[in-house]
């Protein structure tokens, strides 16, 4: 059985990679997504195909979240991340929580905020 830990860790590395099939080998067939409601009101998109496809247009190299340490207990895994400062100053931070069930991830939750960066 793979250890949550490290599926989260090749999740992680495929979605960096922009690696599709492979994050998508990550899930379950009924997993859960539930994103933050940052750009409109709060959905939960279900099944491997519809979050994969959800996926599609957020993964790859490039412009994206910096993943932080990855931390687990038994079934449940969090990832840290924060995207770069904007013009502003205010960065977007938070943090993906998820649960894992036989070597696959069956829930992803994310929890973010804004916040304004202190001055240099």
């Amino acid at each position: 059985m793979t250890d949550a830990r490290e599926l989260i860790e090749r999740f992680n590395a495929a979605w960096a990679a922009g690696d599709l099939a492979a994050v998508s080998a990550c899930l379950a067939d009924d997993v859960l997504y539930c994103p933050n409601a940052w750009d409109g009101p709060a959905v939960v998109v279900s099944g491997r195909d519809e979050v994969t496809a959800v996926f599609a247009d957020q993964i790859g190299p490039g412009e994206g979240p910096v993943l932080g340490p990855v931390f687990a207990a038994g079934d449940r895994v969090v990832c840290e991340w924060q995207w770069a400062p904007a013009e502003d100053g205010t960065v977007l931070r938070g943090l993906d929580l998820y649960r894992v069930s036989d070597g696959r991830i069956v829930a992803k939750d994310v929890y973010g905020k804004i916040t304004q960066e202190p001055p240099s």
